[in-house]
């Protein structure tokens, strides 16, 4: 074994040369096949492509990924000799198409490279880098210029101001405007030819307009507040020191340039805290109550409480402001006057007068708007009101009138109870339907057979003043439910046969949440309700005779509907 070894390595000796050749040629044929198989479709190996890494990519997602890096390249877009761009848009939006198709095909590992040995490492560096196609939408580019400077190509300067960063302040520098050509602009933005990583600018030539605040005044305004500033500035809040320390102060600062100066505020909101927490409680003192006594409308007796104080931010920020402009020499937080609360102990006559004012005061005191109507049809035949002729949107109390001018066609013979009216129901179902479940349907196909115009009509004659159905809504009042209701129980209008129908119909209403929830006896009555309208209009049979009662609202409630109700009958039944 040894003899053998021996042998070998003496043969390698004389033979090394020969060895390195076959061996070298070995591993070059061997690089040569491995890069002649090495994908057409993918890019070269340690390839970068305007910086970004695209070694080994398939050459479709190197393209996409090229395409769509340039699409969010954005475009500096200078006028004149400023520092600062006037816009910064993206290519796109100036109608420039940058495509990175044919250079990424340049990039390729050719053939010629792959008979190389090892070049598979170090080809990429072989291979020259083309260009992007840049291509330009004319009209695009004309649209965004008339878009974003119209046709006279004017640029209008920047005044110099004050702005507050990083706690501090600091100058905004003026900005020159100017005017110049369209034509300028679209030849420096169709001569733009992005490069991912580096900035892309296009300056337009201009005739510059200086702006009317310069830098120095900026700076002689920055050097006033900082004087004044300083580290803090007190506040007197009722004989007691309240420090406002300078970052907290300069973020309440805003800063405008309206005209040829620079003006300055307190923001009330973003000082609001502030305020409440730290000024307020010093200078707040509680309003006592006032207690007063009335009789109907009259007030009969009054024990005044004292005053109050309260912090005015607005007057307190005056204040601020005086002192950093130098038109005072101190800082002090600003009062109002608080009145005392009042407490009414009210008490009401059961006469008219004593009546209405309970429904005002009531009305008053309770959220929503209302209107009011009540009259006794029998005993000491009271009225009382509360805003009785204002007019609401009706809502499903028109159908009280639908009702009347349909019994008087029935009354007249031109309409018969058979008549076809709505779903099949004829008119006998559709007039029970309509006032004892408000449908909505039956009352609509009625509204209409009778007509608006002569519904008005009809109820003008009848001495509703406030009822229209030719405006833009259906309207009517409180009175005029009143008065109505009231010509039906005395036999006024109708018929008794229509007069019993409808008041019958009326007795059976399902919607009881109103005023026969707050009424004793029985009770005939018709609702509206409409998003936030409640309506009520009623006749209340009690012990002392037949009382009509009309409540119209917006933004109420059905139980403040029964409780004043309630109210009203526990009055006029003393």
């Amino acid at each position: 074994m040894r003899q053998k070894v021996a042998k070998a390595y003496q043969w390698g000796r004389h033979h090394w040369r020969k060895l390195l050749l076959y061996g070298g040629g070995g591993v070059a044929v061997l690089f040569i096949v491995v890069q002649l198989f090495y994908p057409s479709g993918r890019m070269p190996l340690f390839a970068s492509v305007d910086g970004i890494n695209v070694s080994g990519w398939k050459k479709e997602d190197a393209e996409w990924e090229l395409n769509n890096r340039y699409k969010q390249q954005q475009v500096q877009l200078f006028f004149g000799d400023t520092k600062d761009p006037y816009r910064e848009p993206k290519v796109g939006a100036v109608g420039l198409t940058v495509s990175n198709g044919q250079r990424i095909e340049a990039t390729s590992y050719s053939w010629w490279l792959r008979l190389i040995p090892t070049s598979l490492f170090w080809g990429h560096a072989a291979i020259k880098t083309q260009a992007p196609v840049y291509e330009f939408d004319q009209a695009k580019v004309q649209g965004y210029i008339s878009a974003e400077l119209g046709e006279s190509c004017d640029v209008k300067p920047k005044n110099a101001s004050l702005i507050v960063k990083d706690d501090a302040l600091q100058v905004q520098s003026a900005v020159p405007g100017g005017t110049c050509k369209t034509g300028d602009v679209k030849t420096a933005l169709t001569g733009v030819r992005p490069v991912l990583g580096q900035s892309s600018q296009a300056r337009v030539p201009m005739n510059v307009i200086a702006p009317t605040i310069a830098d120095d005044q900026a700076k002689k305004l920055l050097k006033t507040l900082d004087e004044k500033i300083g580290q803090s500035i007190t506040i007197s809040a009722g004989n007691q020191p309240i420090a406002v320390d300078k970052k907290t102060l300069l973020s309440w600062l805003d800063f405008a340039t309206p005209e040829n100066e620079i003006i300055f505020s307190l923001n009330k909101d973003r000082s609001a805290d502030f305020m409440a927490k730290q000024v307020a409680p010093k200078v707040t003192k509680p309003a006592g109550v006032s207690k007063v006594t009335t009789t109907d409308f009259t007030e009969t007796a009054r024990v005044n409480g004292a005053t109050g104080t309260a912090l005015n931010v607005d007057q307190t920020l005056q204040s601020i402001q005086s002192f950093l402009t130098g038109d005072s020499s101190d800082v002090a937080a600003a009062t109002s006057v608080v009145q005392p609360k009042v407490e009414y102990t009210r008490s009401y006559s059961p006469t008219d007068t004593g009546l209405s004012a309970l429904m005002k005061q009531y009305a008053e005191s309770h959220p929503g708007k209302f209107g009011i109507s009540m009259v006794e049809l029998s005993g000491k035949n009271r009225r009382a009101t509360f805003n009785d002729s204002q007019r609401f949107r009706t809502a499903s109390t028109y159908k009280l009138y639908v009702a009347y001018s349909t019994l008087k066609r029935v009354e007249a013979g031109t309409w018969k109870w058979s008549d076809q009216i709505q779903g099949g129901r004829n008119l006998e179902k559709c007039f029970d339907d309509m006032i004892v479940r408000s449908d909505n349907p039956c009352g609509e196909a009625l509204l209409n057979k009778v007509g608006f115009r002569s519904l008005t009509d009809e109820m003008k004659a009848l001495g509703l003043t406030n009822t229209s159905f030719v405006g833009t809504i259906p309207e009517t009042s409180a009175g005029d439910l009143t008065t109505f209701l009231g010509s039906l129980e005395s036999g006024q209008i109708l018929n008794s046969d229509s007069r019993s129908r409808l008041l019958g119909a009326l007795k059976r209403n399902i919607y009881r949440q109103g005023i026969p929830a707050g009424a004793n006896g029985q009770v005939a009555n018709k609702v509206g309700f409409l998003d936030g309208l409640l309506h009520d209009a009623a006749i209340i049979y009690g012990p002392t005779g037949p009382v009509v009662l009309s409540i119209m609202s917006d933004g109420s409630s059905w139980a403040t509907l029964a409780d004043l109700t309630k109210q009203i009958e526990a009055l006029r039944t003393q």
